[in-house]
């Protein structure tokens, strides 16, 4: 009998164990000085929010949220379409310290497909000179599962550059669904 008991209690705790955190909604952020993101999690007080983030349209059919997050990221995800001409875009300006600094930009993605062809999104660091915009680097979610991303990079600013991070569903002809973005992070390394 105590035997029967001992194996319940140990499935019950490995089928709570293999569930994963769905349950955890609390939103892990580090130190306050150390995000240069203010709404890295895209709620506020257990509420969608884009405060701080410029958008490329007010169309909820390409930008709205999603009760959908990755452990530790709260209740809610920025969900971003994917089309040709037109993909769901945020942005967040970082006004950086002249200079050369290492940064680290990091997020989680997944990737919701709902046509024949397959679905991604792109989190990048781009550098703002006068009015051009200059690609620095980036990485590209494909993943249906949520997936962790880290990005490195060392840039030499003057007082007049911006620093953006963009958050974009796919731009390609052969591309559908939608890309979910949370826990979006910009270190500043040193």
């Amino acid at each position: 009998m105590k035997t029967t008991r001992l194996i319940i209690i140990v499935f019950l705790v490995s089928v709570l164990l293999l569930m994963g955190c769905k349950s955890d909604e609390s939103i892990i952020n580090p130190l306050p000085e150390n995000n240069l993101i203010a709404n890295s999690s895209f709620e506020f007080n257990s509420s969608p929010s884009l405060a701080g983030w410029v958008t490329n349209t007010t169309d909820t059919e390409y930008i709205r949220f999603a009760l959908d997050a990755p452990c530790g990221g709260g209740y809610y995800s920025v969900l971003l379409k994917n089309e040709w001409s037109f993909p769901g875009t945020i942005s967040y300006a970082i006004a950086p310290p002249v200079g050369t600094h290492r940064y680290q930009l990091s997020a989680w993605g997944k990737a919701i497909r709902t046509g024949s062809f397959p679905s991604s999104g792109e989190m990048a660091i781009l550098i703002r000179r006068a009015t051009l915009d200059s690609l620095r680097k980036s990485f590209n979610f494909s993943d249906s599962t949520w997936t962790y991303a880290s990005l490195f990079d060392t840039v030499t600013t003057v007082a007049t550059d911006t620093l953006l991070i963009r958050l974009r569903g796919n731009y390609t002809q052969f591309s559908s669904g939608y890309v979910l973005f949370d826990l979006c992070k910009f270190l500043k390394l040193d």
